[in-house]
């Protein structure tokens, strides 16, 4: 059983900056800042001032999930947190408060809603039964 201290969940505007900064680092990019995401990301975040970058920047150092060194005038993010591991965690957290640890209810609504595909549930049932092997 997931307990909430083991996760810290962000907070939409957190996660939208903190999944930025991922693909970023995944780039190879040494100086993330605020400006440096304005910049690359003008579709995902030009509506947000300079002001309110830093300040979600700020937030996610503060719950640990970058580390921020100085690099002239500007404040880099050092990625602390794996991006898997808080999609994991992430989705485990949702099964656990919203469909009360019922997999199979998530599972049948998304593919009730044709979110999942026959081609999806066929892929799956494949990893399955090659993870159970």
């Amino acid at each position: 059983m997931l307990r909430k201290k083991d996760f810290t969940k962000l907070p939409e505007s957190e996660l939208q900056i903190m999944q930025l900064i991922w693909d970023m680092d995944k780039k190879g990019v040494k100086d993330i800042h605020a400006g440096a995401l304005l910049a690359a990301y003008p579709e995902q975040i030009g509506h947000l001032a300079l002001t309110t970058v830093l300040t979600l920047i700020s937030r996610l150092q503060k719950k640990g999930f970058i580390d921020l060194e100085k690099h002239g005038r500007a404040n880099c993010a050092i990625v602390l947190a794996d991006e898997n591991v808080y999609k994991r965690k992430a989705a485990a957290d949702f099964v656990a408060t919203v469909y009360k640890n019922n997999t199979k209810g998530l599972i049948s609504a998304l593919y009730s809603d044709g979110i999942l595909s026959k081609e999806d549930i066929a892929e799956l049932r494949s990893d399955i039964e090659k993870d159970g092997k």
